[in-house]
């Protein structure tokens, strides 16, 4: 069953990470959102304060006038024209509007004549000189004005209307008011346009709008805090400040959380992906290590058993097979000769194929034969000749391609007992009429000797077994021959890999140096050299 810990650790770990990551950036997103908001109280207080100085400066300076109209400075002169800002509101108010209901007017001196003179209307005390009545009758002209002075203060207006005629006396309390409100309201409007305000409302000491500058916008934050104004007690302003510049910097800000979160979510994935490849990886290769050294230590101890028991095992065979050809040479039965003969042959034979394996263990085991610059065509040819009988016989022919030039340092005798397994290896594959091509390429500073056979391949679930200790699919065999020349091979410090399909024969790669470096033999040879 494959180990899922390589993806469940990193993504829990990811997992946590984001989470923690999209917790800090909730609260940092709210941080930013009470910041704006904190910054757009800070605006509201300056335009407050802003407010309030210059209401009061200017109403002191208003008063100022009213209490001495002889002087007259700079600072004073822009107060003037509030006079004739006045004028221009009474007259769009006046004139403009069909639904004029004298009743409902906010003034306390009107009069209201028809085209004949007639009085349709009065209030209060109001006086109307005879030629501004007289001008207005005679339709000269559509509107007059009588502005205050030092010594009249009070402001007279008359407006020709559609069959009438409305004229309107201001006193000075009145104009002193709407002076007051016309400066006012001057500041307010100053106010908006030098900060990121849509509106403002001016609430009197009884909460009813005094003066009122708003836009309709959506999407603003309100302020409202009494006026500390000497002037205007009692009176509080509310200020609508426009939230969209808020509003767009905390969007950036949750769209770029949004991207990092996504990006880092799919980095995580990237990630855990290619941290499970390279676990995967990491753990194949570490597999594959474990394989070869237990391989390698396999067959180390088989080095040492037959170093070991070679010579006790080979003097008791020498004997026996003496024996047995002094016991087929000298002593013959009167009867059953042939089986005799038979049994004779069969024991020697044995004796045969034990000394072979004890000469293959032996041969395989000599890594303290040194390394000498040998040719490989002629190795492989000299392989080609000792096999050649047998393949012969097989109806199996040898194909030697490999570059007559090239030469390597290696042991010889060790070198050919690979070769001679590999090669017997195939033949035994093809069981009769087939082809063995051995052929060479050098690849940097290594060579590569290719053993390819025309055999019946073989099965993929066995390819990771063949060079394991005592592994056969043959009736007949211990399952040593390529073990030990895996072994020869990895004592010269090459490789072999084998690549095959079913149906279509096998092919196998050695790979070694052209240049063997001694220092650098696997320690394992060593110990078994020992």
């Amino acid at each position: 069953m494959e180990d899922k810990r390589p993806v469940v650790y990193p993504s829990l770990l990811f997992a946590i990470l984001f989470i923690l990551i999209s917790i800090t950036g909730y609260f940092q997103v709210r941080i930013t959102q009470r910041n704006i908001e904190s910054l757009l109280i800070n605006e509201g207080d300056t335009v407050f304060r802003h407010a309030t100085r210059e209401i009061d400066i200017n109403l002191e300076y208003l008063d100022l006038l009213d209490k001495s109209p002889s002087l007259i400075t700079p600072s004073l002169l822009g107060f003037m024209t509030y006079d004739e800002n006045i004028v221009e509101d009474l007259y769009t108010l006046l004139h403009s509007r069909n639904d004029f209901d004298p009743l409902n007017m906010p003034f306390s001196n009107l009069m209201i004549f028809d085209d004949n003179g007639k009085v349709l209307f009065k209030r209060g005390t109001i006086t109307v000189p005879a030629d501004y009545a007289k001008r207005l009758a005679m339709e000269q002209r559509g509107t007059v004005v009588r502005m205050p002075t030092s010594k009249d203060r009070s402001l007279l207006m008359g407006i020709k209307r559609k069959g009438e005629t409305l004229f309107l006396l201001l006193g000075e309390r009145e104009m002193s008011a709407l002076r007051r409100k016309m400066v006012v309201k001057n500041i307010l409007e100053r106010e908006e346009k030098n900060f990121n305000i849509v509106g403002t409302t001016l609430y009197d000491s009884h909460n009813r709008p005094y003066i009122s500058l708003k836009e309709g916008k959506n999407h603003v934050f309100t302020i409202r805090r009494p006026l500390d104004s000497k002037f205007l007690p009692g009176y509080s302003l509310e200020i609508l400040i426009s939230r969209e510049p808020a509003d767009s910097a905390l969007r950036r800000t949750a769209i770029s959380f949004i991207i990092m979160l996504a990006a880092l979510a799919l980095a995580g994935a990237v990630s855990t992906y290619a941290i499970f490849l390279l676990e995967r990886r990491h753990s194949s290769k570490m597999k594959e290590i474990e394989k070869q050294m237990d391989l390698k230590e396999r067959l180390v101890s088989l080095g040492r058993l037959a170093s070991g028991m070679a010579h006790e095992i080979k003097n008791p065979l020498n004997a026996i097979s003496m024996s047995a050809q002094r016991l087929k040479r000298e002593f013959t039965p009167e009867k059953d000769k042939e089986e005799y003969y038979r049994f004779i042959d069969i024991m020697r034979s044995e004796l045969l194929r034990v000394n072979r394996i004890v000469e293959e263990f032996l041969l395989s085991t000599r890594s303290h034969v040194p390394f000498l610059n040998e040719n490989i065509y002629t190795i492989v040819e000299d392989m080609v000749q000792v096999i050649s009988e047998k393949a012969r016989s097989q109806d199996i022919r040898l194909i030697n391609r490999t570059d007559r030039e090239i030469t390597l340092e290696c042991q010889k005798e060790r070198l050919k007992q690979a070769l001679y397994n590999l090669i017997m290896n195939g033949m035994e594959a093809i069981k009769s009429g087939g082809t063995i091509e051995l052929s060479t390429e050098i690849k940097g500073k290594d060579l590569e000797l290719h053993v390819k056979d025309s055999g019946p391949g073989i099965k993929a679930e066995n390819l990771r077994a063949i060079f394991e200790y005592h592994y056969t699919t043959k009736d007949k065999g211990m399952g040593l021959g390529l073990p030990i020349s895996y072994m020869i091979i990895k004592d010269h410090g090459g490789d072999i890999r084998v690549i095959s399909e079913e149906g279509k024969g096998a092919a196998f790669i050695i790979s070694m140096p052209l240049r063997h470096a001694t220092a650098n033999e696997p320690a394992a040879c060593k110990e078994a050299a020992q």
